[in-house]
């Protein structure tokens, strides 16, 4: 009989950051409140005016670059996933469709005053809204979903009219896209199952009609998660994916040719998500919880630097001295001689696992699963490789508590994850079995 004879939490989420401190180099953390366990996308117009969004439904503005925030919108039935705007007046928020039917898109012409669905205008549902690029005031590009049915959808009148492209021929699904120009852009994902699962950088050079695949990974169960273009040349991509050494993408030819790089570690094993560079030598790349690593070098090396900020997904560079990043909080990176007022930091809720005491009755155990909101669900288990074994869920889950059958008898003796993956990115679990 196998039993999970240890359960050790590997995340422990960062709640003693002390107010007003001024973090390593010249990070800050910010007095933005999120609703939610962080915020999931940000976009800054110029150093003063910015907007984030969270999956509790609501849409911060500041006009002081981040020293204050207001609330423009708030929909507790819409779990915001990105943002961006085209200028201090237009702009654009999607949503996960969150237990609803489908997703919102929401428009703003005045700056974040009004906001108004324009996602009737779609012509096919879709479930998520995970990425936002405006190549031009009229010309705007949305994607998703980072769980499935990835697809691509291009306006060119400010989202009074749609095209939709199915992507499934190279995706499971897809995270983010970024356009240059009206012409030439990217996206980014998860290849289908021809791909096997893996990391994938898609571009195009005549406005989304066409789609060439730039770069795949070289591990299964990943996803290409943010782009950033730094200048013409550089640009970069993150991966997301359940391991102890993260990689990451880099251009240096305008995204015509892409190099896996790896960020080594201490053996932090995680999921990174966010990825910036405020010039080709410092940058940041920053996952799930406490993971947060920076380089001074240009990758060639990376420092673990977990006191910085929890969770980031997205960082945003508005000029070459300036930074921000969305997680449990909002985070600047300026000049060091900035200060800010005390704060207090919020505490995030996340999703909850856990197995039901140590033993396994008739090569069975029972998995305790917690979701504080409707969200996508994957439950698998990993081994020590990194490698998913099994897969006990895989679908939409409404908020509430559940129990799962966890079946161990196929497993070898050994150390295994039991990870969790929603809307909230991964919780886990180390488990021995023997």
């Amino acid at each position: 009989m196998k039993r999970p004879l240890t359960t050790v939490c590997l995340i422990t989420l960062l709640f003693c950051l002390t107010p007003s401190m001024l973090f390593a180099q010249a990070w800050q953390t910010l007095n933005a409140s999120t609703l939610s366990w962080r915020f999931e996308d940000m976009y800054f117009v110029d150093e003063s005016k910015g907007w984030v969004v969270d999956g509790g439904g609501q849409i911060l503005h500041t006009d002081d670059g981040g020293e204050t925030w207001s609330q423009q919108y708030l929909n507790s039935e819409h779990y915001f996933r990105s943002v961006e705007f085209y200028n201090e007046n237009i702009g654009f928020a999607g949503t996960l469709a969150n237990g609803n039917p489908n997703a919102t898109l929401l428009k703003t012409v005045d700056g974040g005053q009004t906001w108004i669905d324009v996602s009737n205008n779609f012509p096919v549902d879709v479930l998520g809204i995970c990425g936002i690029s405006m190549a031009d005031e009229n010309t705007i590009f949305i994607t998703g979903v980072f769980f499935g049915n990835a697809y691509i959808m291009k306006s060119e009148d400010q989202g009074q009219t749609w095209v939709y492209t199915d992507m499934g021929g190279f995706c499971n699904g897809l995270v983010d896209i970024h356009f240059v120009s009206p012409d030439n852009g990217f996206a980014v994902g998860q290849g289908n199952q021809s791909n096997s699962l893996k990391a994938i950088i898609l571009g195009t050079n005549d406005g989304g009609d066409t789609w060439n695949t730039l770069a795949i990974g070289n591990h299964t169960n990943q996803r290409a998660w943010k782009i950033q273009v730094l200048d013409n040349n550089i640009s970069y991509v993150s991966i997301e994916e359940f391991e102890p050494s993260p990689q990451y993408y880099k251009s240096v030819d305008g995204g015509q040719t892409w190099e896996l790089k790896d960020v080594v570690t201490s053996n932090n094993s995680g999921t990174m998500q966010g990825i910036g560079f405020l010039n080709e030598d410092l940058g940041w790349i920053g996952g799930f919880n406490e993971l947060f690593y920076e380089t001074e070098d240009a990758g060639e090396n990376w420092e673990y630097q977990p006191s910085i900020g929890s969770s980031f997904n997205r960082f945003y560079r508005v000029n070459s001295t300036l930074m921000f990043g969305s997680g449990v909080n909002v985070y600047r990176y300026s000049d060091p001689t900035l200060s800010i007022g005390d704060l207090e930091i919020p505490t995030p809720i996340g999703h909850q696992i856990k197995v039901v005491g140590s033993a396994v009755k008739g090569q069975e155990a029972q998995v305790l699963l917690t979701l504080v909101n409707n969200t996508y669900c994957e439950l698998s288990v990993y081994n020590q490789k990194g490698q998913r074994v099994q897969t006990l869920l895989e679908e939409r889950k409404s908020a509430g508590d559940y129990q799962l059958a966890w079946d161990t008898s196929t497993l070898t003796s050994g150390v295994y994850f039991l990870a969790l993956y929603t809307y909230h990115g991964y919780e886990s679990l180390k488990l021995i079995v023997d």
